[in-house]
């Protein structure tokens, strides 16, 4: 490669990378309180804020953070919290699924650190864009634009959370934010009947069995939510000449 094609590939680097920034931008404030909640959160449980910061810096699952919080503050068993965060973060597997043909082009060592980096929005963002980038070194800068801002923009919150406190009322933390974040991980996935049904049991229940102790309540959300949708049929009939594939391709229609 000469010198100049080189330096014409720098700004086409940053344009795929801010491409990507500017697609999820719109969901960062969202990242900003839950970040905020969650920093706070570590602040009224008592853990050493060091150590709650790094929470967020390793995991990068809000929902399942806080729930474990939760579940710490009402002294529930080490189980308790462990299979609530495993329930609340399997849709990893899929969003991973998903994204395994996207990153198949990608060499090693960026499939790793973009699975890392990986969250439900960021997530979204590139099953809705992937197809603009055919060019897989394009591709993988517009994901790691969009990566890696999101991913800042939430250990921004966390830190500004646990440096100013509960700035956050109590009562809000724990009644509202944890069922909120619990919500807002499922919206990404509602296409077709059995999941519009399971993210409403989903919320209704962990909105009504809020007093349970423990913070069973994500849980047993979690579960009755599973539960439900796999009672309910679903109505879309696929077109056996363009079969549906699943999450990836509602995604990236933009449906």
């Amino acid at each position: 490669m000469t010198a100049s094609a080189s330096a014409a590939e720098i700004p086409s680097a940053r344009r795929d990378f801010w491409a990507g920034a500017r697609a999820v931008a719109t969901l960062m404030p969202g990242a900003v309180l839950f970040g905020l909640a969650f920093g706070a959160l570590v602040r009224v449980v008592g853990i050493d804020p060091v150590t709650g910061f790094m929470g967020s810096v390793m995991v990068q699952a809000g929902a399942s953070q806080i729930a474990i919080l939760e579940a710490l503050r009402a002294n529930a068993p080490a189980v308790i919290a462990v299979i609530t965060a495993v329930v609340i973060n399997a849709r990893f597997a899929l969003w991973s699924a998903a994204m395994a043909p996207i990153f198949a082009p990608f060499p090693t060592r960026w499939k790793l650190w973009l699975s890392y980096l990986m969250t439900d929005q960021s997530a979204v963002i590139t099953l809705q864009h992937h197809e603009r980038y055919p060019d897989p070194v394009r591709r993988r800068r517009f994901v790691h634009g969009a990566e890696s801002t999101f991913v800042g923009v939430w250990l921004i919150g966390t830190a500004a959370g646990v440096t100013l406190g509960p700035v956050i009322p109590d009562a809000w933390q724990i009644g509202f934010i944890v069922p909120l974040m619990f919500i807002s991980v499922l919206v990404p996935g509602l296409h077709g009947a059995p999941a519009l049904v399971a993210v409403a049991v989903a919320a209704v229940t962990v909105v009504v069995a809020k007093d349970l102790p423990y913070g069973l309540n994500v849980l047993l959300g979690s579960l009755a939510g599973i539960a439900a949708g796999a009672f309910v049929p679903d109505r879309r009939r696929p077109d056996p000449h363009h079969p549906d594939d699943g999450l990836a391709h509602d995604a990236a229609a933009g449906e």
